[in-house]
C-alpha cells in the first residue's frame, strides 16, 4: 500500500444499500407504480427479478435497462425531474444512514472529494448525491432523444468492471498524477472496485462480499436508520 499523504485522496461510495437502505432504483418503480404513473405490473415484478439476478450476481444490466426504462417512453426530461425531486424528498431522505452522514461529513472535513458511483441510471443518482453534496456522480448513462430519455446506454455502463473503467476514465481528465481511494460498498458486483481501491470499507455486506471480505481483511460495518 502506497502512502496516501502523498497521493490525492478520493472518497468513493456505491449508492444503493450503501447510503440509503434499499435500492433507488426499486424504489423509484415503485414511486411510478404508486402515484400511478406505470400502471403494468410487469415493471414492478422485473425491478424484484432484477434485484434477485442483481445479488446472485449474473444480472444482464443491458437488457434490464432496455425493458425498465419504456415506463418513461414519450416523458419529457422535465417532467421526469419534477417527479424525480418529489421522490427523493419523500422517500430517499428518509432512508439515508446516518452514518453515512457522518462518513460523508468526515471527508469533506478534510478536503477530500465525494464521489457516488453507482449502478443505477444517472438520473437517478445524480438528484440522491446532489443531497448529500458529492462533488462526482457517476452512474449509467441513457441516451436522449427528442427531449425524453431512451432505453439505450450511453458510453460505459457503471456496473461490476465498468466502475472502475469510468473512475480510471474521469481521473485521466483530471490534475490527478496519483490518487489514493477509499471506497464503501454492500455488495459483491462492487469486487473489482474493492480490489482496485486502496481502502475498502464493507457496509452491510452481502454474503459473497462477507467472504471476500474476510479474506481480504477489509473493515466491515453495519449501518442502520
Amino acid at each position: 500500500m502506497q502512502n496516501p499523504s502523498t497521493q490525492t485522496k478520493l472518497a468513493i461510495f456505491d449508492l444503493d444499500d450503501t447510503l440509503i437502505r434499499g435500492d433507488s432504483s426499486v424504489l423509484w418503480t415503485q414511486y411510478l407504480w404508486d402515484k400511478k404513473i406505470i400502471t403494468d405490473p410487469r415493471f414492478v415484478e422485473a425491478d424484484k427479478e432484477m434485484m434477485a439476478q442483481y445479488n446472485a450476481g449474473n444480472l444482464d444490466m443491458v437488457t434490464y435497462l432496455k425493458f425498465s426504462l419504456q415506463t418513461l417512453d414519450g416523458i419529457k426530461t422535465e417532467q421526469v425531474d419534477e417527479w424525480l425531486d418529489d421522490f427523493v424528498d419523500t422517500i430517499i431522505i428518509p432512508r439515508i444512514y446516518p452514518n453515512a452522514l457522518s462518513t460523508v461529513a468526515s471527508y469533506r472535513s478534510q478536503g477530500i472529494p465525494i464521489i457516488v458511483i453507482s449502478a443505477t441510471v444517472t438520473f437517478i443518482v445524480k438528484k440522491v448525491a446532489d443531497r448529500l453534496g458529492a462533488d462526482v456522480t457517476m452512474g449509467i448513462d441513457i441516451k436522449r432523444s427528442n427531449g425524453c430519455y431512451t432505453t439505450e446506454v450511453d458510453g460505459i455502463p457503471t456496473f461490476k468492471e465498468g466502475k472502475v473503467k469510468r473512475l480510471t476514465q474521469w481521473i485521466s481528465h483530471q490534475p490527478i498524477t496519483d490518487a489514493y481511494i477509499y471506497f464503501y460498498t454492500d455488495s459483491a458486483n462492487d469486487l473489482p472496485m474493492c480490489h482496485f481501491a486502496d481502502e475498502t470499507f464493507i457496509v452491510n455486506g452481502d454474503p459473497r462480499l462477507l467472504q471476500a471480505a474476510n479474506e481480504n481483511h477489509w473493515p466491515q460495518y453495519s449501518w442502520s436508520l
